[in-house]
């Protein structure tokens, strides 16, 4: 039954993302064909406007070279001139104004009256002189054409006489399709319709409309008009549909090979799977001596024969890992019985040697062999106890990292009396850890005191919770500033990165760790080339890693070493149950998650 269920559930589920998925792919090219139809409306404004401008602009060139010519300032004979300038151009209407601003000549298509009336009349307030007198060029805006539907731009350009202004040249021209917008009817059609509008009024367009269309703008650099082509959207819309009645009808079809397929191979692989889950339930139970024998095709023969496969390998591999386990069992207990026994030994016969000598050689050599010996029975006594803590219960718990911390550094100024330990510990600060935490902080200062080769040797250990501690009342080693000295410093970025979390740092200005060290803790096991020099950074790391932290390494300012143990931060334990939590005393409390 749960199969059938689990295969109706797929089945719904599968058609439910084809469904979806075909819909999110229309709706994603309906989006980009829009978007492409835009685009390329938007190219076609940005065409038409550039060569509306380029048209605009080659005319107020034109104007400013027959300005230019010498014949422009002979100001007796413009009419030759203007009559010139006006056949060879689309300008209709052209007129020479003095540099008072008296129009000295008047021609083109207009009327008689028009013509006496502008001639000799003062224009040197019009737009066009002033701009001309200041020695610009000049483009207008659009006006319109006294008793016509038609529209027209004023251009104008100064006469020089050598670095002197002289007089001014204008000159009109109607705007349509045989001049400024002869660009434009080839883009015209029936599915498209372009529309030109300067200074608030519509110089260029149609009566053409779309219920539905796709438009694109773009300016007239020279003028500031807005050129807009609108393209019916009504072929698109069409294209569309029938996409979509296509995608469905595929959808359809998919579905129903679908449906037939996965009853044919529920019909055909129901019992199969079933035998092959059973299977897998008793291999989960560690029973490797299980095996299957599957049929139905090339496939689950393969399956079949890569299940019993395994099922050797698993087999195998389990009797190796029993037999390597069993012998490190009797190898560890018997070297470390046999190594306590006769580093005992070699102590005694080295002290001996030491009180019976009278050559100062023999006894250093003395010395050196009880040394030895020491550090020797120092590595078993630290072997025992990572036995010993990662042996223990592996359950994490609330402890209360502050109280822990002032604990080990209490022993430590007992053990260490040269060395100056410093603390800097909030109130309270209970994280999530392992039981034997307390080992971890305990090896991480010890190292760091051990070590420290400083002639001033000094070791800083902070407790530091997501908040500032300064600003929740912390308690601090009235030590730590004793004596004045520079302490040793890491830059430790943001706090911030840490929030929700606990961070012991323990600083020192000893010699710092080696990279061998370093190296071999980051990649998670030793090499022949990347090991640690002894067990204590193991212990500390196995711990703070069953405990859900991170290990962190660092280089102290001007030397040293910044040892960072980041925590996740634990709830502060009930009133009613603090009693039996920590006692006040900093230790481990009862099982919680934060």
């Amino acid at each position: 039954m749960r199969l059938r269920t689990k295969f109706a559930v797929v089945f719904v589920a599968v058609t439910l993302v084809l469904s979806g998925s075909v819909l999110v792919a229309l709706e994603f090219y309906k989006r980009d064909a829009v978007a492409e139809s835009r685009a390329s409306v938007d190219e076609t404004a940005t065409r038409v406007a550039e060569q509306v401008d380029a048209s605009i602009r080659d005319r107020r060139d034109y104007l400013g070279l027959v300005a230019s010519r010498p014949a422009a300032r002979r100001f007796d004979r413009t009419g030759p001139f203007l009559d010139a300038l006006l056949g060879n151009s689309r300008f209709y209407a052209a007129q020479v104004v003095a540099a008072n601003g008296t129009v000295v000549d008047f021609r083109g298509d207009v009327t008689d009256a028009r013509r006496r009336a502008v001639r000799g009349a003062n224009r040197s307030d019009a737009p066009y002189v002033r701009a001309a007198l200041r020695g610009r060029s000049y483009v207008g805006d659009v006006e319109s054409v006294e008793g016509t539907d038609a529209h027209a731009l004023v251009f104008a350009a100064p006469i020089f006489d050598g670095d002197d202004v002289e007089g001014v040249l204008a000159a009109a021209i109607y705007l349509d399709t045989r001049t400024v917008f002869d660009a434009l009817p080839p883009l015209e059609t029936s599915r498209q319709a372009v529309t030109v509008v300067g200074n608030r009024t519509e110089i260029h367009g149609g009566d053409r409309t779309f219920s539905s269309s796709v438009e694109g703008s773009a300016t007239v650099d020279a003028t500031g008009w807005e050129v807009t082509v609108a393209r019916d959207r009504a072929p698109l819309d069409a294209r569309l549909r029938r996409l979509a009645l296509l995608q469905a009808g595929q959808l359809g079809l998919v579905v129903a090979a679908m449906a037939g397929l996965g009853y044919w191979q529920y019909v055909a692989s129901l019992r199969q799977t079933e035998r092959l889950l059973e299977a897998f339930a008793d291999l989960g139970a560690g029973d490797y001596d299980r095996s299957v024998d599957l049929r139905g095709g090339t496939e689950w023969d393969r399956i079949g024969e890569g299940f019993n496969d395994l099922t050797a390998t698993l087999r195998a591999r389990e009797a190796a890992l029993r037999e390597r386990t069993q012998r490190l069992e009797v190898l560890y207990r018997v070297l470390r019985h046999n190594l306590r026994n006769q580093l005992s030994v070699v102590t005694t016969y080295a002290e001996v040697i030491d009180d019976v000598a009278d050559d100062d050689r023999v006894t250093a050599a003395a010395g050196s062999i009880r040394d030895a010996a020491g550090t020797l029975a120092h590595l078993s006594e630290r072997a025992r106890q990572i036995e010993t803590a990662l042996d223990a219960d592996r359950e994490r718990t609330r402890v209360e990292a502050s109280g822990v911390v002032a604990e080990v550094v209490a022993d430590l100024r007992e053990s260490y009396p040269d060395v100056e330990l410093a603390t800097s510990l909030p109130d309270e600060a209970w994280v999530v850890a392992l039981p034997s935490l307390r080992l971890a902080l305990e090896t991480v200062c010890e190292n760091a005191c051990e070590h420290n080769d400083a002639d001033d040797p000094r070791v800083e250990v902070t407790v530091e919770t997501g908040a500032r501690d300064a600003a929740s009342g912390g308690r601090a080693d009235p030590a730590g500033d004793r004596t004045g000295r520079e302490r040793p410093g890491v830059d430790r970025g943001d706090s911030g990165s840490d929030g929700g979390r606990v961070r012991v740092v323990v600083a020192d200005n000893g010699p710092g760790l080696p990279e061998g060290d370093r190296a071999a803790i980051r990649e998670g096991r030793e090499t022949a080339l990347e090991h640690a020099s002894g067990l204590g950074l193991w212990l500390a790391y196995w711990v703070v890693d069953g405990s859900g932290g991170d290990l962190r390494f660092a280089d102290a300012e001007p030397r040293g070493t910044v040892v960072e143990i980041v925590l996740q931060r634990g709830e502060r334990p009930a009133a009613a149950d603090r009693g039996t939590a920590d006692g006040g005393t900093g230790r481990p409390g009862g099982p919680g998650a934060p």
